[in-house]
């Protein structure tokens, strides 16, 4: 194994490279010369969100500049302005739109892998701007399901569907380590059921490449090293792992890990433990910090606190919009609407993340709460454009709807929910 201390991005040609977080992998393809290569992707996420256009131009124009595409990705999973273009959570969108990947087959673990297409359809329901395209080409195979996205081509399957109809195709693997166990270490799937599966196309493939995920908090410390090793092993390749400043180009401010942790796991914290982890992790990264520390406020019901952190977040030039979505969550809980409805507005300023798009259809449920009807009528209609395939949306736009006398809304909330009972049946 390349130690992270050593491993340059030039090293990351062969082997199986195991970048520290998951949107680190993006450099290491391009690196590898990827163009329109149809990836197989073990994950228990998809990473796949909608990336602006202008964003997706920039990154196109990098290909065969790995350093220069490295420094692009947020350090961070926020999108803050001048923070990157692209993150752990969404570098697949890029990878399709600038040509490093012509297709992504998304392989599910656990149970959830029985039923691709509702893996599927729920992740991409709250995917903005991508939803009309799915409903127009998603079809279903024996292997699972497949569909068209404007960048490129998604499947859906589960370990056990695996066979020549999909890895016959694929010249790419990809492992996020989470795929094997999630956060409190409970086990999906051990490296050997996944070679087994792969068999003999397992050596075939031209590039092996994961992501640890362990400062993120998805995958527990002690598992992260240890699962790439076997694979490695397993796979009969080195290990190349890299270390995260390889990527951002600098040492910086190191990733606060204890605190992405308790975010990732929801973890309640008590004021002392808040305060530590500010002084020790978040104070010295800004707009970003505060972001993070009014998440954890947010998390801890502590919601004045964190809608205080959220506006300094702002002040410091950041879009703080996982904040204030996690801080609306908290003031609806409170039956703070109006208060929520702001913040929910914050995050709606541009709709590109998923969280964006949630913020937009919870906005309606507090428009409706605080008995501005015709508000909610606007605003399902806005979030049913933005996100057709959710399946809250026909009935949150036919309450509206009944409840502003909008028969035009009711009837078009019926028309869409019909639609959307044929895509999603089982």
């Amino acid at each position: 194994m390349t130690t992270p201390g050593t491993t340059t991005l030039d090293d990351t040609r062969d082997g199986l490279t195991a970048v520290p977080e998951h949107g680190h992998v993006l450099p290491v393809w391009d690196v590898r010369g990827f163009s329109d290569e149809h990836l197989l992707f073990l994950d228990r996420h998809l990473d796949l969100k909608h990336v602006p256009a202008e964003d997706c131009r920039a990154l196109a124009a990098l290909r065969g500049r790995p350093r220069e595409l490295a420094a692009a990705c947020r350090r961070l999973p926020f999108r803050e302005p001048g923070s990157g273009r692209y993150g752990l959570d969404d570098f697949l969108y890029p990878a399709l739109a600038g040509g490093w990947l012509a297709s992504v087959c998304w392989v599910v673990p656990g149970e959830a892998g029985r039923n691709p297409a509702a893996a599927l359809l729920g992740a991409l329901s709250l995917v903005p701007h991508v939803g009309h395209r799915v409903i127009e080409t998603f079809t279903r195979e024996p292997w699972g399901v497949r569909t068209e996205l404007p960048v490129g081509t998604l499947a859906c399957t589960g370990l056990h569907a695996l066979g020549p109809d999909v890895l016959d195709n694929i010249t790419a693997v990809d492992v996020d380590l989470d795929y094997f166990v999630d956060s409190d270490g409970r086990a999906d799937h051990t490296v050997a059921e996944v070679m087994n599966q792969l068999g003999p196309w397992a050596g075939k493939m031209r590039s092996w490449s994961g992501s640890l995920s362990v400062s993120s908090g998805f995958v527990p410390a002690a598992c992260g090293t240890a699962l790439a090793t076997r694979l490695a092993q397993e796979l009969g390749m080195p290990l190349r792992t890299p270390a995260a400043e390889v990527f951002t180009g600098t040492s910086g401010s190191p990733a606060p890990e204890r605190s992405l942790a308790a975010a990732a796991r929801g973890t309640p914290l008590g004021p002392a433990e808040t305060e530590r982890l500010w002084d020790e992790e978040l104070a010295p990264l800004g707009a970003e910090g505060l972001t993070l520390r009014a998440v954890l406020d947010a998390q801890s019901g502590r919601t004045d606190e964190a809608l205080t952190a959220v506006h300094r977040a702002r002040r410091h030039g950041g879009r703080a919009t996982w904040a204030a979505y996690v801080t609306g969550l908290a003031a609806m809980r409170a039956r703070q609407h109006a208060t929520a409805l702001g913040l929910f507005d914050l995050c709606t300023e541009t709709v590109s993340d998923t969280l964006d798009a949630h913020a937009g259809i919870l906005g309606v449920i507090c428009a409706l709460r605080l008995g501005r009807t015709t508000e909610g009528v606007q605003r399902a209609r806005r979030a049913l454009q933005t996100t057709p395939l959710h399946r809250d949306l026909p009935g949150l736009l036919a309450l509206a709807g009944r409840r502003s006398g909008d028969g035009g809304a009711e009837r078009d909330a019926q028309r869409h929910a019909d639609v959307l009972a044929e895509l999603w049946h089982d």
